[in-house]
């Protein structure tokens, strides 16, 4: 069973990542505005999945196509040569999101009529298109037949297996082709996620080091100061209890976190711990003082640990914030509704022993356990017996003393009232 203080010292460190997290995460959507990495991230992979790297063939034509341009503002302009996305590339006016319909209807309508009527609708070698003036609607035969005019010998393999698999019906082609770009989406969204992680780990590290939040020193300050720690355990728990309430913004969470009043900030920086060794120091200084048991090799390290341990123990701490913080916020909020359903359990118990029940109560006298007592009722008998044969005594018996004379008796409203007397 967990102690209450421990429980609740992690319900505060648990409670602090989720404010550190909202926190760094507003900065991450700032920056991802600004940058727009998730743009990049989905150009990149568009390149890769279309085999063109340099961005100039059918990438190109793709991102010009009616279908997509309307998607975003600008145009599209070829990233430099061999060029991928990383943690603070730009994406410029590029969309974020492109449906994988528009994908596919764009793709087939590329090889079924050529470029855009922007571009002249002229292929690879510079000639208009066959299909392009056609206004019938496109078939597989079709695409079929002008699949050579993209010029690229790995997309054309991987449309040819997506109509071989339709069986001539074109919406089952195409819905071959969202599948096959959902599959690609699903790897950039899994490196887009780390490279957020990585954008979140050193966000993280700037706020761990920076307002000195450093997760043991918070940890050992929660645990002496009882007062502080109900304080945010409360916090904690009207949060727990309803979501809505939790900080959205990057000013919100600054002036939660103050409020809380924690040893946060270059202000407090060893503040609790040197009064602690201070008055061991002096202490151990004295003339007359003797570590009980005789001084050991940790009495010999003490003064090394107490001057070198910051050194030691504040950058693990900060480190362990940013780690903690690159988890996210619905990771830690899904943590501390788990911890404050188990106090909630445990803290009843602590309040009040557990009384017994009155069944244990009046099973306690015969074995454990044992169930409680019943009262019979017994049937009256079926012949009741003479009252001669009752009240007759035995020849031999006096003992009630009614065969002994009496004289000189006293009559009962002469005795006093303690002895038997009639008031």
């Amino acid at each position: 069973m967990f102690d209450s203080a421990i429980l609740e010292v992690a319900i505060g460190i648990v409670f602090i990542y989720l404010l550190l997290s909202l926190m760094c995460t507003a900065l991450r959507e700032g920056v991802e505005g600004w940058l727009r990495t998730r743009a990049s991230y989905l150009e990149n992979g568009i390149r890769e999945l279309l085999f063109d790297s340099e961005g100039t063939g059918l990438a190109k034509l793709l991102y010009e196509h009616p279908l997509v341009y309307s998607l975003f503002p600008g145009s599209y302009a070829s990233p430099a040569s061999g060029q991928t996305a990383g943690l603070f590339t730009r994406g410029h006016k590029l969309p974020a999101y492109i449906p994988s319909a528009n994908f596919a209807a764009a793709l087939i309508d590329i090889i079924g009529r050529g470029p855009s009527p922007a571009d002249g609708a002229a292929t690879g070698d510079g000639k208009e298109h066959p299909n392009a003036r056609a206004t019938h609607p496109i078939s597989i035969a079709d695409v079929r037949a002008h699949i050579a005019t993209i010029g690229n010998p790995s997309v054309q393999r991987a449309v040819l297996a997506a109509l071989d698999t339709a069986s001539g019906d074109l919406e089952k082609a195409k819905k071959n082709l969202e599948n096959w770009y959902d599959s690609a989406m699903d790897r950039i969204s899994g490196r887009y996620r780390r490279s957020t992680q990585g954008v979140l780990f050193w966000l993280g590290l700037f706020v761990a080091v920076g307002f000195n939040v450093d997760t043991i020193s918070l940890a050992d300050y929660l645990y002496r100061n009882e007062t502080q720690r109900g304080a945010i355990v409360a916090q904690a728990g009207s949060i727990a209890r309803d979501a809505k309430g939790q900080a959205s913004s990057y000013e919100d969470v600054k002036n939660q976190i103050a409020s809380l009043q924690l040893p946060i900030g270059w202000d407090f920086l060893f503040q609790q711990g040197s009064k602690d060794r201070a008055s061991r120091l002096a202490a151990e200084q004295s003339s007359d003082y003797a570590p009980p048991g005789g001084r050991t090799l940790v009495d010999d390290l003490r003064p090394a640990w107490d001057k070198y341990h910051a050194w030691l123990m504040k950058p693990l701490g900060w480190l362990l914030t940013a780690v903690a913080i690159t988890l996210g916020a619905p990771f830690w909020f899904d943590i501390l509704n788990k911890f404050m359903v188990i106090r909630s359990t445990v803290k009843p118990h602590e309040k009040s022993r557990e009384e017994s029940s009155e069944d244990r109560q009046s099973g306690a006298a015969g074995m454990p356990g044992a169930p409680p007592a019943t009262i019979q009722i017994m049937p009256p008998p079926t012949s009741v017996p003479t009252p001669s044969a009752e009240l007759e005594p035995s020849e031999d018996s006096h003992d009630d003393g009614c065969e002994v004379e009496v004289t000189d008796a006293t009559p009962d409203n002469e005795l006093p009232a303690a002895q038997g007397g009639v008031i």
